[in-house]
């Protein structure tokens, strides 16, 4: 596996754990990682197919799958937050 692949799976995996152990959500991190995985292979396309660069190889796609996997991890937790009466 190339280990660009594994960096980014580890991002897909890590930043969803990570929120929900500093916030308690989201409670569904099963969900969570799905999504993210999701948005990490959207972002590392995007990434690719713009071309964009932020200093070395690989950079702007890393930062791209981070924020995708922080936005869906955010996504899932509003998601799961109960319904205000």
């Amino acid at each position: 596996m190339p280990p660009a692949v594994v960096t980014l799976g580890l991002v897909a995996i890590g930043v969803p754990a990570a929120v929900r152990a500093l916030a308690g959500r989201p409670r569904a991190l099963a969900q969570a990682w799905v999504l993210a995985v999701a948005a990490v292979a959207c972002a590392q396309a995007l990434g690719e197919l713009a071309g964009w660069t932020a200093g070395l190889l690989g950079d702007t796609q890393l930062l791209l799958a981070s924020a995708a996997a922080a936005l869906a991890s955010l996504a899932v937790a509003v998601a799961e937050a109960p319904a205000k009466r």
